[in-house]
């Protein structure tokens, strides 16, 4: 059982952790499982789990782990996954075994957490304000000091009361973070991100570590995505020229986004010259396990980069079909409680007969609508799914499937179970 001293209280992370009956999915008669012995109850996912029940798949995982990783070698960049994706240890390690270079989190509670894990480097993809993650922070550098922590600050505002709040400890390293109009955060113009610059190299606590941005806020790439990448370079170039980097020795130019990371590394891998080493890092996170939805439409594997192979869902729910109230309508026994409903609803991809048998492919069939624990399903005329049957869903937007099970069973290509991972959210 890994430890980690963090502060003055001993965090311990089960990673071994029994399953039990808060695992919603777990068989009735199994008791108290430990996690690491669940690949050997030779469960069957479509038999012997209790439905509905979110799946992943293993052959998958591997692809994805696989892909991004000879990618970034390829291109010579590196990679910090966000690990708000998945908050699982158990799958951010398989990141880290990979190659990842370090992991992403979105506040300073999220990487308390990763550190609890075990990662030792972590970009904070955010303006850390909050004193008691700033204190956090300063504390985890303090005591360890193989431990690298980053975050982003975009305003000259931000640079005082993280100085402020910090009083002379440190330095902790940030990074200048541009944006674009209409995006979320980050620095408008080249003339803000200098000045944010110049604010944080007069602070007492801080110290200048590279430029960053989001580009995954659009969904078109086009001119406001390249122009966002061709600012991050020009900044960091014009600071680099002056100086602003000699406190460090390496400077940290990095983006996040699985949808764009190509354009990432056509603007940003390569060709540097700013008086340092540049480690060029993307912090892609929903390539892990990508989707039936908005990454399957977007990610560039297949797409933009067609000599590289499609990135392969590894995400499935499967719920039993509960009533037929009308000839073309069907009840399925999973809602909003249990999978991702912000961007797209659920895609039926399977049908299993109630007595078993090969799956069969839900041609026609249609989620239009989702309450708390029902999906509505439109037939085509003539489909014969009836109650008890299994249907097979596919999902978007992976970020918010995780954070509904608290565990997730991951199987081989006919289902049997291999093992699980507990997430942590």
């Amino acid at each position: 059982m890994p430890t980690l001293e963090a502060g003055s209280v001993l965090v311990v992370i089960a990673l071994e952790a029994s399953l039990d009956h808060r695992d919603r999915w777990l068989p009735p008669a199994a008791g108290e499982v430990p996690l690491d012995r669940v690949g050997q109850q030779a469960w069957h996912a479509l038999s012997d789990l209790m439905p509905p029940v979110l799946v992943l798949k293993d052959r998958a995982l591997r692809h994805n782990l696989d892909q991004m990783a000879r990618f970034c070698l390829r291109h010579g960049v590196s990679l910090a996954p966000h690990g708000k994706t998945t908050m699982s240890p158990q799958l951010i390690r398989r990141q880290l075994d990979a190659g990842a270079w370090g992991m992403t989190a979105a506040s300073p509670a999220q990487a308390r957490l990763f550190r609890a894990f075990g990662v030792s480097t972590i970009v904070i993809a955010n303006q850390v304000v909050d004193p008691l993650g700033l204190d956090w922070i300063a504390s985890e550098l303090e005591r360890f000091p193989e431990v690298r922590v980053v975050c982003l600050v975009d305003s000259e505002r931000a640079v005082r009361l993280m100085d402020e709040a910090l009083a002379g400890r440190g330095p902790l390293p940030v990074l200048v973070e541009m944006g674009m109009a209409g995006g979320r955060t980050g620095c408008r113009s080249l003339e803000d991100g200098r000045r944010v610059a110049e604010s944080v190299r007069r602070s007492r606590s801080l110290r200048l570590a590279g430029v960053e941005c989001f580009e995954g806020v659009v969904h078109d790439p086009g001119e406001q995505v390249e122009g966002v990448l061709r600012d991050v370079r020009r900044l960091a170039e014009a600071l680099g020229a002056e100086g602003a980097f000699d406190q460090v020795d390496e400077v940290l130019v990095t983006a996040g986004g699985s949808a764009f990371f190509d354009r990432v590394v056509h603007h940003l891998a390569g060709g540097w010259d700013v008086g340092r080493p540049v480690r060029v890092v993307l912090r892609s996170g929903c390539y892990l396990t990508h989707d039936h939805g908005d990454y399957e439409r977007l990610s560039p594997f297949g797409g933009r980069l067609p000599e590289w192979e499609p990135l392969q869902p590894a995400l499935e729910v499967w719920g039993l079909v509960h009533s037929r109230p009308e000839p073309e309508l069907a009840i399925v026994g999973f809602g909003k409680r249990d999978v991702s409903y912000d961007v797209a609803l659920p895609r039926p991809l399977w049908v299993r007969r109630r007595d078993g048998g090969p799956a069969r492919p839900a041609a026609g069939q249609e989620i239009f609508r989702l309450n708390d624990q029902h999906a509505y399903v439109r037939l085509p005329p003539g489909d014969d799914l009836a109650p008890g049957d299994l249907l097979g869903c596919g999902l978007a937007h992976p970020c918010t499937v995780f954070d509904k099970w608290r565990s997730i069973p991951v199987v081989d290509d006919d289902y049997r179970v291999l093992s699980a991972v507990r997430t942590y959210f």
